[in-house]
């Protein structure tokens, strides 16, 4: 009786300490105009960053500044630097000679303090993920860095960039936090080292690359590479000449694509190409099924390679095709009942139909082949 008194007592005790008071946030904006005529890099180490097209012949950058006090939030400024390969660099300059951790808050569903009302409601719904992990460590400016959503001074910054509306050249990269591009064009590159990327209603020759997280691009004209170490490559109604989408560890979906090329690779994970009009098309997975159906008549060559999975590939129901298939195990089969049978050895190992136009080629450890007409 006597230890519970006193275990009460100690608790209440606690109870009446004072509390330490809650971090109270402070906000600035600071403003960088940048020439658009040569290639430029925007760089921030924790935030969000958004580009849209703007009305002005350079490009316009402004950044809210997140701060845990004035003095910190003071710090925070747009530095021209040398970046790499030479490029001029307008990066956020943190104070990194006296601090090398940084918080940056778990925001949750917040988008930029927006609801999205559009019929694109569920693409915007799908960028909560903008962190990719409760810390990261990471290199900026020549120094490493710790960032985490619990720990380190609070000081982070989210950058609305504008360009013109004509092609321009550039490169933006966010370390930890995610990216939205929007209604631009020309040579642009998305990168993140932790932290999704979202891209729609874009032209040019556009690359995206993220370290951890996922990657998804919507309404792409023009050539097209997805890169990211752990995540998913999604896409949706993209054109151009090449596609190209490789993940270490992820998924990848592309659905009403058409191409020259397209390239699907991945470490492990399904591939899913949906109503594709390409003329080639290459798949690759260490472990996952992979499934691809080509609506289009321009289909000339399937290239097909899978660790252990499934390989269903679905092609126009007029279509003639040569296919070979290389497997460890499993079996053959095609929804074509004209389709004649090419023996190696006595044994199966592809099927002829017609002019044996389309080049169908898959190895496969371990899984099934199954070629049927349409979807």
């Amino acid at each position: 009786m006597r230890k519970r008194t006193l275990i009460l007592s100690c608790a209440v005790a606690v109870a009446m300490l004072p509390q330490a008071p809650a971090i109270a946030e402070v906000t600035r904006s600071v403003r960088a105009e940048i020439p658009a005529d040569g290639h430029f890099a925007i760089e921030n180490l924790a935030g969000r960053m958004r580009v849209t097209s703007g009305t002005g012949n350079t490009v316009v950058a402004v950044a809210t500044v997140h701060a845990e006090d004035e003095a910190l939030a003071a710090t925070l400024n747009f530095e021209k630097v040398t970046g790499k390969a030479g490029v001029p660099t307008w990066r956020m300059s943190y104070p990194l000679d006296k601090h090398t951790s940084y918080k940056y808050p778990d925001r949750g569903d917040d988008k930029n303090g927006e609801k999205t009302q559009d019929a694109h409601h569920w693409f915007h719904e799908w960028l909560s993920g903008w962190f990719g992990g409760s810390n990261t460590t990471t290199e900026y400016a020549g120094r490493r860095v710790k960032i985490s959503n619990t720990s380190g001074v609070l000081l982070f910054a989210d950058i609305e960039i504008q360009i013109p509306r004509r092609e321009v050249e550039g490169t933006f990269r966010n370390i930890v936090g995610g990216i939205h591009g929007e209604g631009v064009s020309g040579k642009l590159n998305f990168d993140v080292a932790s932290g999704n990327i979202a891209l729609e209603d874009l032209s040019g020759k556009i690359a995206a690359d993220s370290g951890s997280g996922d990657i998804m691009a919507m309404s792409i004209e023009g050539s097209y590479s997805c890169d990211t170490g752990s995540g998913d490559c999604l896409l949706e109604k993209v054109r151009g000449d090449t596609i190209s989408m490789d993940t270490g560890s992820g998924n990848i979906k592309a659905h009403k694509v058409s191409a020259k090329r397209l390239s699907a690779d991945t470490g492990s994970g399904d591939v899913l190409v949906e109503e594709a009009d390409v003329e080639s098309i290459s798949a690759d997975t260490g472990s996952g099924d992979v499934e691809v159906a080509c609506d289009g008549i321009r289909l000339v060559e399937v290239s097909v390679d899978t660790g252990s999975g499934d390989v269903t590939l679905h092609i126009p129901s007029d279509a003639g095709f040569t296919a070979h298939a290389e497997q460890g195990s499993g079996d053959i089969d095609t929804g074509f009942s004209d389709a004649q049978p090419i023996l190696e050895d006595r044994q199966v190992v592809g099927y002829r139909r017609g002019d044996g136009k389309i080049r169908i080629k898959v190895g496969t450890g371990s899984g099934d082949l199954r070629i049927s007409p349409g979807v």
